[in-house]
């Protein structure tokens, strides 16, 4: 008898076991630039914002995060990132940062899809993913904006803001596979020399991204469309 009141008292006391999460149609990753404080940045920011409302439009839902990683400022140490290795340790941390995202993700939600958005370091971070073995069936969009391992003979990406820009990024090329490139939209805005090494604007950096949300947009969505259609096949 004690033991059955005992259990009762138990039972009404412990917390109740959670529940399923409630998964959306797509998730968002942002990767922030260089030097930006914690969150998605004044350039990542609003493409996901725009993506998400665009996708509550078409009656889907749409959630989102922003990977967390140093995202090291080059300027800070007046160049010494680069030499001392810190920079890369930043991009490292960053890739592992959006492994550890994309995977917790696919495990909790396996048929949401995911889009990568990423600016300057953070456009770096996600071309090192996807250029190595993150999980890209799961991957319906990419936005890179000033992409500063931009591989302009790349073919297949959807060139927006400066598409004549004919040189690598400041850091190299990086190619991407060919299942992630036709879904990638790269955004490089003219004079911008992080993109497009050799290039100018100092301004263009920074201040050529205004529009790129609604520059992208659209695009995204018709990526997500496709993909949506393609789902309702084997997976």
């Amino acid at each position: 008898m004690w033991l059955a009141a005992i259990s009762l008292i138990v039972a009404l006391i412990a917390p109740a076991p959670s529940a399923a999460p409630e998964c959306s149609t797509i998730h968002v990753i942002g990767a922030r630039g260089s030097g930006q404080p914690s969150g998605f940045g004044d350039q990542v920011g609003p493409v996901v914002r725009s993506i998400a409302a665009a996708t509550a439009s078409a009656g889907r839902s749409a959630t989102s995060e922003a990977i967390d990683y140093p995202a090291i400022s080059i300027s800070d140490s007046l160049g010494l990132a680069l030499i001392n290795g810190e920079y890369d340790a930043s991009v490292r941390a960053g890739v592992n940062a959006l492994w550890a995202a994309v995977g917790r993700m696919s495990r909790a939600c396996p048929s949401t899809d995911i889009v990568l958005v990423g600016y300057s370091q953070g456009a770096q971070v996600i071309k090192t993913a996807l250029a190595g073995t993150l999980p890209s069936h799961r991957i319906a969009a990419v936005v890179l904006l000033a992409d500063p391992t931009r591989d302009p003979l790349q073919t297949g990406i959807v060139r927006l803001g400066d598409p004549t820009a004919e040189r690598t990024g400041a850091f190299g090329s990086i190619a991407l596979p060919d299942h992630v490139r036709v879904v990638t939209v790269d955004v490089c805005a003219a004079g911008d020399g992080i993109c497009e090494r050799g290039r100018r604007d100092l301004l263009a950096h920074t201040e050529g991204y205004r529009d790129a949300a609604a520059w992208v947009t659209s695009i995204v969505e018709r990526h997500l469309d496709a993909r949506a259609h393609w789902a309702l096949g084997p997976r």
